[in-house]
């Protein structure tokens, strides 16, 4: 195993840490617009049965 110095080892955990964050920000990002979709979806066909419902 080759001998790292102490600048390219900080340098190598930051990046895997800075690109940890940006990762999980993304993930998380994603995660929520899913669940508004999900949300609005789901609402949408409360609706559509409430109207069934009063019609019957």
């Amino acid at each position: 195993m080759a001998d790292l110095s102490d600048r390219s080892l900080t340098v190598a955990l930051l990046l895997s840490f800075g690109l940890g964050f940006v990762s999980g920000w993304q993930a998380n990002r994603l995660r929520r617009q899913f669940l508004d979709w999900r949300r609005r979806r789901l609402q949408d066909k409360l609706k559509e049965t409430e109207k069934k419902l009063d019609l019957a």
